[in-house]
């Protein structure tokens, strides 16, 4: 009788040598026993290939040409035997007891599809950046209270794939990650989930979510989060009856206002903000949401000068802030 293994880990990495070797270590040294590893090395040119080697049989390692990380947690997926599934970024790492605690809230739980923890945020050396863990803790509070159907995700998602678990069914049931979305994937994945699935949490912190000079670029989450945007108000489209349709429109109008905004195309941050406001006018009484009216009416150059210097503000708060 042929033996399976109750967890399957999928690890996508491309040219992350220096962080690896410990998100792979994070996983052996899981307090659950019965679990298979398996990275897709996403055609790297560094050391990876090496760092990987070390691990001999003990992880199962899937070379491919370079397709982007949707592509590789496929591929993870479909060579993967697991009646469950966590993903793992290649350079975070996992506290010892989450696959186990997020197991347990599952198996009692047989609705819920997906499951994800809170996280820290750390630097390179795996040092608390508090100021960042703070915020975040925040958004996890907010995102509890709003829930984690198709409507809540819309407006708001604060889940980082390296602290989901999914069950095998839910994943085969929703389908394989979006390939021609370059970042946000997950987000658009946990949107197609929530159609069908329940989504819970486990309100500690059980990952370490690592910030540091790689981590992928602005543009690249700019072009997904508006290709992801677009996708749903598509599909949308093609199911007027979707509940709260028109809340759902709002949020993703909002979701491209910001979008552009800060990719600086302030004329098209008001363009749609203005659609969102068509549908829902109270959308002005939230004061973040202003910002993108003035869009309308603000010349672009003047209002770029205003976001930039906001963000050389922040940026010079936050170097002050970090370590533990």
């Amino acid at each position: 009788m042929v033996s399976y293994p109750l967890v399957s880990v999928v690890i996508a990495s491309y040219n992350r040598a220096q962080f690896v070797e410990d998100a792979i270590r994070s996983v052996q040294n899981q307090t659950l026993d019965d679990v298979e590893i398996i990275v897709v090395d996403d055609g790297s040119t560094d050391s990876t290939h090496n760092i990987l080697n070390n691990f001999g049989e003990s992880i199962n390692v899937i070379n491919q040409l370079n397709q982007g990380r949707s592509s590789a947690r496929n591929a993870g997926v479909n060579n993967s035997k697991g009646d469950y599934i966590a993903f793992l970024d290649s350079d975070d790492t996992w506290l010892y007891d989450k696959l186990d605690k997020q197991l347990d809230l599952l198996r009692k739980q047989p609705k819920v599809g997906l499951v994800h923890t809170f996280s820290d945020v750390v630097d390179e050396s795996g040092n608390v950046i508090r100021k960042y863990t703070d915020q975040r803790n925040k958004l996890y509070q907010q995102s509890m209270k709003s829930g984690y159907g198709y409507e809540s995700l819309s407006e708001s998602c604060i889940m980082f794939l390296s602290t989901v678990m999914v069950r095998r069914d839910c994943w085969e049931s929703v389908g394989p990650m979006d390939i021609n979305i370059p970042a946000f994937e997950d987000w658009d994945w946990y949107l197609r989930a929530s159609r069908q699935f329940e989504i819970s949490i486990l309100p500690e912190v059980l990952v370490h979510f690592r910030l540091h000079s790689n981590n992928t670029p602005q543009e690249e989450f700019f072009q997904g989060r508006v290709l992801t945007c677009n996708k749903h108000l598509h599909w949308l489209d093609k199911h007027p009856d979707t509940d709260s349709i028109s809340n759902i429109r709002r949020n993703f109008y909002i979701q491209l206002a910001s979008a552009y905004y800060v990719h600086g195309e302030t004329n098209k941050s008001g363009l749609f903000m203005h659609k969102a406001m068509q549908i829902d006018s109270k959308v002005l009484l939230n004061p973040s949401n202003m910002r993108y009216l003035l869009a309308m009416y603000i010349p672009a150059t003047i209002l770029n000068i205003f976001r930039l210097l906001k963000r050389w503000m922040f940026n010079s708060t936050n170097d002050v802030s970090l370590g533990p």
